[in-house]
């Protein structure tokens, strides 16, 4: 009789096993790009529900940053459950002493060539804005 108890509670944990679902993950699709002319790209995309919209968000902005940009070079690509220093700034709209485009979707911190940033980052702005974002604006650096 005990067997059978014993054979009942492990067949019933198997059962628990094979059907639990891990609640959601919401993360931050985060994407460090380095251009051929000296650029350094930080992205950080809203928060997604969960890993696996994370990684199909960081996987479709890396293939369409391939094509717009075939000599960039991705430096690191992640979902972060949680954005630390620049990154949670950027994330967050708060101030930085670095250029950076903002849309409702996408934050990206610039740092590159002090003569040809201000440029760059207003043509990202356009950019995205030409890729079907409602808006999209280069902001100045601000002290922070």
């Amino acid at each position: 009789m005990k067997y059978f108890v014993l054979a009942l509670l492990l067949a019933l944990l198997g059962l628990l096993v094979t059907t639990f679902e891990p609640r959601p993950t919401p993360s931050y699709p985060l994407v460090r790009v380095r251009t051929a002319d000296g650029f350094f790209l930080t992205l950080v995309q809203n928060r997604v529900h969960d890993q696996a919209r994370c990684r199909a968000a960081v996987d479709a902005f890396v293939a369409t940053l391939s094509k717009a940009c075939p000599s960039c070079t991705v430096e690191s690509e992640e979902c972060t459950l949680e954005l630390q220093g620049v990154d949670k700034a950027l994330a967050e709209g708060a101030p930085l002493p670095l250029y950076r485009v903002s849309a409702k979707e996408l934050k990206i911190a610039l740092i590159g060539p002090p003569a040809k940033v201000r440029a760059r980052c207003e043509r990202i702005a356009e950019g995205i804005v030409a890729q079907g974002m409602k808006t999209a604006a280069c902001v100045y650096p601000e002290p922070g």
